[in-house]
């Protein structure tokens, strides 16, 4: 799988590319009422070898229906995740709570990484210790980046940033070379996305 990279494709189709891997979920601002439908959709895309993990699904405060309605989407996608045993990749905007709460009710065999995260390192340290994993972007906290351990580094563009520009931002956070942040990115996506096999 080197210099390639997981695109999120919600609920949508797969691009007939020839090639490519993907993860698909139901982004909390996409729930709807009757979001089982979309959870058919879900799992027969999640049926596709080149669909490799589960999301983005989460919560967010800020956009789209109710909690509980998130919340009801979230948990069958966790099961469908168990099920399929693919790791999920989470959208959370000021609910870390919650999705703290959930992970230790459903107690899940595989990896949750909070993507985009901004968090300080207090937050980080707490969402670490709680199980889960956390992918920087373009926009961070400095001070997680730096302190994030090197096993639990991810790096994203988010769709809006080049994946070299992302690097080269925490190698130079991180006082590593690009090369060294190059290899553990590498080696942590490989793990994360192997971890229910």
């Amino acid at each position: 799988m080197p210099g390639t990279a997981l695109v999120s494709i919600g609920c949508g189709s797969i691009p007939n590319t020839g090639g490519g891997w993907f993860s698909a979920g139901i982004h909390p601002w996409d729930v709807t009422e009757n979001f089982e439908n979309q959870i058919g959709t879900l799992e027969a895309l999640l049926a596709n070898p080149r669909v490799l993990a589960v999301g983005e699904c989460g919560f967010d405060s800020l956009k789209g229906p109710s909690h509980d309605l998130q919340e009801d989407a979230f948990v069958r996608q966790a099961e469908l995740s168990g099920r399929c045993r693919k790791p999920m990749i989470l959208h959370v905007v000021r609910d870390f709570d919650t999705v703290i709460r959930l992970r230790k009710e459903l107690k899940p065999r595989q990896p949750w990484l909070i993507h985009g995260f901004r968090g300080g390192p207090e937050q980080m340290n707490q969402l670490l210790s709680n199980g889960f994993q956390v992918s920087f972007g373009l926009k961070h906290n400095p001070q997680s980046l730096l302190q994030v351990p090197d096993d639990f580094l991810f790096l994203e563009t988010d769709g809006r940033a080049k994946i070299a520009d992302v690097i080269r931002s925490a190698a130079s956070v991180r006082n590593q070379s690009i090369e060294t942040i190059r290899s553990l990115i590498m080696n942590n996506a490989l793990k994360f996305l192997s971890a229910g096999d």
